[in-house]
């Protein structure tokens, strides 16, 4: 929830609904880093947020001692992140490069930005899009990513179609050494990742499985 009356007035011109809401839980956000993060040691950290929103992240990344950025296709989110003192890019999320950065990131977060069907149908283009996110992490560093994986209604894609673009994007997190997990409908609303999407994957690297998992089906 933003109280700052400038924080409001500007993320209120934001693209995305939720995004412009001022007075959004930070809940999702508290549950995920009790449950995947508690034992991240965040000092003097180097962290990248791919879809920044309201910051919530990068705030609660920075109490703990972390330098956060972000990048965003919205410049109303980059503003804010302007005037939070959280720096942010303004950038296409979908023609992510590592090469764009001068480092790599001892984490990478990333809550409902990305999606597998961006690519569809070149499945090549999917695999190079992962590739890159995980050239963005350090070697020993974490990661933890929900995609909001919304089928396009437009592209007309068959069930068989959408199935085989989620299994795409799970083979290739997983040939990196993520975990990937499907959510369960309770648990995509526990961590604010829920919607209209082809699964409720969630992929995380050199990160504890909570138990709050253990009746998730293995992606």
């Amino acid at each position: 929830m933003l109280t700052d009356p400038e924080e409001s007035r500007i993320i209120a011109n934001a693209r995305q609904k939720n995004v412009a809401d001022p007075n959004r839980s930070r809940e999702h956000f508290l549950r995920i880093f009790e449950d995947f993060l508690h034992e991240v040691d965040f000092r003097d950290k180097v962290l990248l947020d791919l879809g920044p929103g309201q910051y919530d992240f990068a705030e609660l990344s920075r109490k703990r001692g972390a330098i956060t950025h972000g990048i965003d296709n919205d410049p109303w989110v980059v503003k804010l992140g302007e005037y939070k003192k959280l720096p942010a890019r303004l950038g296409n999320l979908k023609k992510l490069k590592a090469s764009d950065y001068d480092v790599q990131f001892d984490g990478v977060f990333c809550k409902y930005s990305i999606n597998a069907f961006w690519f569809y149908p070149v499945e090549q283009a999917l695999v190079n899009y992962i590739r890159e996110i995980v050239r963005l992490i350090k070697p020993g560093g974490w990661a933890w990513i929900a995609p909001w994986n919304g089928v396009p209604t437009k592209a007309k894609i068959s069930r068989e179609g959408v199935d085989r673009v989620l299994s795409v994007q799970a083979m290739a997190f997983k040939g990196a050494g993520f975990s990937a997990v499907d959510l369960t409908e309770s648990l995509s609303r526990y961590y604010g990742v829920h919607g209209r999407t082809g699964n409720r994957a969630l992929f995380f690297l050199n990160l504890p499985r909570p138990d709050r998992l253990k009746n998730c089906r293995d992606l």
